[in-house]
């Protein structure tokens, strides 16, 4: 390649009739500065060429990382959500097996409770039996006691008057005690 300098320090040979030195000389130095002007235009092109080129590589790694992170996020917040649905899912399994359990558990209890209460119920009506049994027998022995006392003595005067007195005036009602008790109990 010619360089400005090979063109300013070229030497002609000389010929007859030739052409005119100076102006070749002249035309030389022409081309010399003109070139010279084009390559310094084009070392600075070349260099603007290479910031420009050097931006562009900048600007692609930022674009690239930046293309690598939103790919890095999405994966991220897919895992965390399939992460996230999965433990929704572990809890619900959770707590619907413990649901299952406490009603198992309350059913088992309300179970129990009912028989506990049947058979408390069968005992108050076997108690109140027993009762309302052993005082029918002590009205049974206090009657045949009264009869018994009854044959063998004479009435008192004063127990005469009393049976004729009319039960409106007198303060004892006409039903014994016991068997107005085997009536409350028998509503009980």
């Amino acid at each position: 390649m010619i360089t400005p300098l090979d063109l300013k320090k070229h030497e002609f040979g000389a010929k007859l009739f030739g052409f005119d030195k100076d102006e070749v000389r002249a035309l030389l130095d022409s081309v010399a500065k003109e070139m010279e002007s084009l390559i310094h235009q084009n070392t600075q092109l070349s260099e603007r060429l290479k910031v420009v080129e050097e931006r562009l590589n900048h600007y692609r790694l930022i674009e690239k990382t930046l293309q690598d992170a939103v790919l890095t996020m999405q994966t991220t917040l897919e895992e965390k959500r399939r992460v996230a649905e999965q433990e929704a899912e572990l809890i619900l399994q959770q707590a619907r097996h413990k649901a299952d359990d406490e009603l198992l558990d309350a059913r088992g209890h309300l179970s129990q409770l009912r028989t506990e209460i049947y058979q408390l119920e069968n005992q108050r009506t076997t108690f109140f039996l027993r009762i309302r049994n052993m005082l029918q027998h002590q009205m049974d022995v206090l009657d045949a006691m009264s009869e018994a006392s009854d044959e063998q003595r004479e009435p008192l005067p004063l127990e005469e008057e009393f049976h004729m007195a009319e039960p409106s005036k007198t303060k004892m009602s006409s039903v014994p005690h016991g068997e107005r008790f085997v009536r409350d109990v028998k509503r009980a």
